[in-house]
């Protein structure tokens, strides 16, 4: 087992060529309290978790049917580059692969590896030839640039459309209480309810101290002349009683249903007026929550940084030879401890 094994790794099996990069999804601005350089040690902690967050997504969207489909999208011209050919016969796809094998071939190809310390990561990928290893490589490189560009455009666009809902809203209400108040002052004669109460409070007022000033002298008048009914007394008796009726009138309309009912029409338009104040109030906080909600999707924009770009290899990967051999050397030596074991427990029963 063990030749078969040294013979099929180091003669016969097919090379395999690896290219490898590294890149760091970094974050236009750094979060609050972080460092902007990933080299910055604990001070760029949070950064540095961000971002291996995003490796780790990243790493499942590289793996998935859907880039493999991206990247491969005729699937003869994959099965045929990626063929097996005499003598290795178990390197390679099968003929007839289905779906399901293809895809796991495809897996098998790459690793993505998210490194914690740093918040980069490691992309390997490997082929039959360097230029597979290599091409590979760059397409996914490519793929994962795509992959963060439309993640940043689709949050902006959601979250950019949104705020400008909430503006167009608030606009809306600002234009409906805008026309309910005009009506409501149209419908009155475009008068300023506050200004006509107290302009109407006035002239009571001073109707009022002109009655004030008629029953002093009629008072006057009543102890001079001894005859109640005297010309004089009856004038500015008869004064007084037109006053007053005058004064009951004014209030009466100016609190009456029948009349303008002022009072009903100060607090009508003040709560109209504090529609109008309100929408506009709403209005700005909208257009502010827009330009903070633009201002934070910039800054939460996200790019990748390519640390090491994929180099074209230059000699065949002869890791995968000395790993395949020694795990039939592990196979051989459980298998034996194993056998030894239930050999053992045998001849004791």
């Amino acid at each position: 087992f063990l030749a078969a094994s040294a013979f099929y790794c180091f003669a016969i099996g097919r090379d395999r060529y690896t290219s490898v990069s590294e890149f760091v999804i970094q974050q236009a601005a750094p979060l609050e309290g972080a460092s902007v350089s990933v080299l910055a040690g604990a001070a760029a902690a949070p950064q540095v978790l961000t971002s291996l967050v995003d490796g780790q997504y990243l790493q499942v969207y590289l793996e998935s049917a859907d880039v493999k489909g991206r990247l491969f999208q005729d699937e003869n011209k994959f099965q045929k580059d990626y063929r097996i050919k005499f003598p290795d016969l178990f390197a390679g796809l099968p003929p007839s692969s289905s779906a399901p094998q293809k895809l796991d071939f495809y897996r098998n190809q790459l690793s993505v590896a998210p490194q914690p310390l740093s918040g980069s990561v490691i992309l390997t990928t490997s082929g039959f030839t360097p230029e597979q290893a290599f091409d590979l490589n760059n397409a996914l490189v490519k793929e994962s640039r795509r992959f963060i560009n439309e993640v940043n455009q689709s949050i902006n666009a959601d979250q950019n459309k949104f705020a400008k809902g909430e503006v167009q809203i608030a606009e809306m209400n600002l234009r409906a209480a805008t026309r309910r108040l005009e009506a409501f002052r149209k419908k009155h004669g475009n008068l300023n309810v506050g200004s006509e109460q107290a302009a109407t409070s006035s002239f009571i007022s001073g109707l009022e101290s002109q009655l004030v000033e008629l029953k002093v002298d009629e008072a006057a008048l009543r102890r001079q002349y001894r005859d109640p009914n005297a010309p004089e007394v009856a004038f500015v008796a008869d004064q007084v009683k037109e006053l007053e009726l005058q004064i009951r009138q004014e209030r009466e309309r100016a609190v009456s249903k029948d009349g303008r009912d002022l009072n009903a029409l100060v607090l009508e338009e003040a709560e109209l007026v504090s529609d109008v104040d309100f929408a506009t109030t709403s209005l700005q906080s909208a257009r502010l929550a827009a330009d903070n909600s633009r201002r934070e999707s910039q800054r939460q924009l996200k790019f990748v940084v390519v640390l090491s770009q994929p180099q074209l290899s230059v000699a065949p990967d002869q890791a995968w030879r000395w790993q395949a051999f020694l795990a039939s050397v592990g196979i051989v030596v459980v298998a034996w401890g194993v056998g030894g074991f239930l050999l053992n427990a045998m001849r004791k029963s």
